[in-house]
């Protein structure tokens, strides 16, 4: 059984600029029904009736938008919830590591299991999704690590892949992880029927995560041993705030910029896997984001022409063109052609926002 949800909050989603911006990223957009990303996370996790905690790690710049949109959460929710906000970003690995001490150092207890969630994915079939983490868990207390594997449908070039090997009780042993593959390398994947995506979920025991950090990565996680400073908390509107104070600050400095997939996945042999039966999106590209085709909040003139996207906060009428996305948030104004988002990110580090 889960003990905690670590929910990791800390990007900044350059790739849905200008929506998605330094002081309010991706995870705080709407793109399904009335939840941004970020509640339906929060909303994902509370669903599974944990006893522990809901721990968000988000950088401390991004506290305020986690505050304001966990207004809309019920009483009951948000007395779980506990704001971890890091003095700088520096990656998954540390973010895990820094969340695995605090409540190892809150609660005492070492052989806790974590469910790890990431707040911009978009899942909805919450009752699969329970499933699925009760299958993690079940792997989790035979001292594996255990990684959520989404079986892909076309040959995509923008994830990375998990090699399944044999069975072992609900999932299967990992054999290898992929970096993100060519379109040639992504059809071979496809076609072996034994590669799946890479979700960037996790479940596993703080122990056991702690044990093969150490191996694989003892940079990592030496500055928060043997016992974790833990900066003060305070409390607003029932949620925990824990703000970087200056030793948290120093301590962050020493870590290495590393994903937990390269510090830790990537290098343990206790690596173990569920295929994943419900339905995900990593909302990861304006074209992933016009497929999903949200209703507009404003006036859309668009000729007749159902072929354009628009994301905006004022109206906008489109005359004459086709397959087009268009996006006017926070002041910006974003056009580009269907197809051609990959190139947003550019876009966004081009103009420093």
């Amino acid at each position: 059984m889960v003990d905690h949800v670590i929910i990791m909050a800390g990007g900044a989603g350059k790739r849905l600029w200008p929506a998605s911006n330094n002081s309010k990223p991706k995870q705080f957009m709407t793109v399904q029904g009335k939840d941004s990303l970020f509640l339906g996370t929060i909303k994902r996790a509370a669903s599974l009736n944990i006893k522990g905690k809901i721990l968000v790690v988000t950088h401390k710049d991004h506290v305020d938008a986690a505050l304001e949109d966990s207004r809309h959460l019920p009483g009951d929710i948000r007395k779980k919830l506990i704001l971890l906000a890091e003095p700088e970003a520096r990656n998954t690995g540390p973010a895990l590591a820094y969340a695995g001490a605090w409540l190892k150092e809150k609660t005492g207890n070492k052989e806790a299991q974590v469910l790890v969630l990431a707040a911009d994915h978009l899942i909805q079939d919450v009752d699969q999704f329970a499933r699925d983490v009760d299958d993690a868990s079940i792997l989790a207390a035979l001292d594996n690590l255990v990684v959520f594997g989404i079986k892909p449908d076309f040959p995509s070039t923008g994830y990375g892949y998990i090699e399944a090997g044999e069975e072992t009780g609900p999932g299967f042993k990992v054999v290898s992880f992929k970096e993100k593959p060519d379109q040639t390398r992504a059809e071979e994947f496809l076609k072996a029927g034994n590669y799946l995506w890479n979700s960037g979920m996790f479940t596993y025991k703080i122990s056991l995560f702690e044990q093969e950090l150490l191996a694989g990565s003892p940079d990592m996680l030496k500055p928060f041993l043997p016992a974790l400073h833990c900066p003060a908390s305070t409390a607003e509107n029932d949620v925990t705030v824990v703000m970087p104070d200056d030793e948290l600050t120093l301590l962050y400095a020493s870590l290495p910029r590393e994903s937990v997939d390269y510090a830790l996945m990537e290098k343990s042999s206790r690596i173990a896997m569920v295929r994943s039966g419900f339905d995900w999106n990593d909302v990861g590209s304006w074209d992933v984001i016009a497929d999903l085709n949200p209703p507009s909040e404003v006036p859309v003139f668009s000729g007749g022409n159902d072929s354009n996207f628009v994301y905006s906060d004022i109206p906008v009428a489109l005359c004459g063109v086709e397959d087009l996305i268009v996006v006017i948030k926070n002041g910006k104004a974003l056009i580009c052609k269907k197809g051609e988002s990959q190139l947003v990110k550019d876009a966004a580090e081009a103009l420093s926002t």
